[in-house]
């Protein structure tokens, strides 16, 4: 009954070298960018190493953080190749350091990862950015940006590493892409951040007064955009309200938050899909592992035993987690597009539940 299912959702935008220039919010230290630009070969593919290499010369969090970013503009480019082809890295962080390639989501979760390890709180966030294709006053059909949130100094900081990290060209032969390191996307006030990038969940704008959509399409300017603000929004309390969840739940509200912010069905439908392909994965491992020990205990015995991982309280979870995959399902099972099909794993999940509710008869 196992099967795989489609996890990574992959967001490609990128800017090109003559569509705009944020000011420059932060100076290079050259001390940590000469580090990062020396990181012997070897070390460069192990993560753990890597943020210890990185780490070293640095003499505060934000330090750290400017160290991990000059690594990534200097040694990630944009798989521009793979962005075309529509074929993406499958292989996570690992394939990301491997390579030396990515696309958006890549280089905000290879930040992430960074950060993790070194014990600073970071956040991947996805949105809606006018990048080198984006017409002014185009609507957007869903998010195609993804970012990051750092945590510095006691409050929150925006970084944009795939902008950071170079620009891509059209040339006479198709598409290229250039390297070229530029810190004017590291450590972006909330209001130059919002003139180009919207986050899916309004919590993320860091901005008391968040921009709605028609405003943000309408014009690249943050203070024409105050001319059509949403209601005073208490960012802080929203997000500390939100880091007291746990994970599913902080999946389940921001794909709230993006509904009633801007109701794209495909935004909602990824963000729920996910969470049903983590509860349908998880219920998939319970039933399997019953069954294993339900096999087990016939063999031994010659009759099922309740033992192991053969009891109710196995089965009884794995239930739950294809009733919660099938409740999100149900939500969106309208949706269907070339990476995901909604109604084709709530089917699945149907079977599972069938099935597991046999198993569970079993014990009663």
């Amino acid at each position: 009954m196992r099967s795989k299912a489609l996890i990574l959702i992959l967001f490609a935008v990128i800017q090109t070298s003559f569509v705009y220039a944020y000011p420059i919010t932060d100076t290079t230290d050259k001390k940590l960018y000469d580090r990062a630009r020396k990181t012997p070969a070897d070390i460069s593919v192990d993560l753990e190493k890597l943020v210890d290499y990185l780490k070293q010369p640095a003499s505060s969090q934000r330090e750290i953080v400017k160290a991990f970013s000059y690594w990534i503009m200097l040694n990630i480019s944009y798989d521009i190749s793979g962005f075309l082809q529509d074929v993406y890295n499958t292989d996570g962080i690992n394939g990301t350091l491997r390579t030396k390639k990515g696309v958006c989501q890549d280089y905000s979760e290879l930040f992430k990862a960074m950060c993790d390890v070194a014990g600073i709180k970071c956040y991947v966030i996805k949105g809606y950015a006018k990048a080198f294709n984006y017409r002014p006053g185009e609507a957007f059909s869903k998010a195609n940006h993804a970012w990051n949130i750092v945590w510095l100094d006691s409050q929150y900081h925006l970084m944009d590493l795939t902008w950071s990290s170079g620009y891509i060209r059209y040339e006479t032969d198709g598409w290229h892409y250039y390297m070229q390191p530029d810190t004017s996307q590291v450590f972006v006030s909330p209001e130059a951040f919002v003139e180009k990038h919207l986050p899916s969940d309004p919590q993320w704008q860091l901005l008391t007064h968040p921009i709605p959509m028609n405003a943000f399409t309408r014009t690249d300017s943050y203070s024409a955009m105050l001319h059509d603000t949403l209601k005073y929004y208490n960012y802080a309390d929203s997000i500390a309200r939100f880091e007291k969840l746990d994970k599913d739940a902080q999946e389940l509200k921001e794909a709230d938050n993006a509904y009633s912010f801007y109701p794209a069905l495909g935004d909602y439908a990824y963000h729920y899909y996910n969470l049903a392909v983590t509860c349908s994965n998880a219920a998939i491992d319970q039933y399997n592992a019953a069954v294993t020990s339900y096999n087990k205990s016939i063999e031994d015995s010659g009759a099922p035993v309740a033992s192991g991982d053969y009891n109710k309280t196995v089965v009884s979870t794995a239930l739950t987690n294809y009733q919660k995959a099938i409740k999100l399902l149900s939500r969106i099972s309208s949706y269907s597009d070339n990476q995901i099909s909604p109604s084709a794993l709530l089917g699945k999940c149907m079977m599972g539940l069938e099935a597991t509710t046999e198993l569970m008869k079993t014990l009663r």
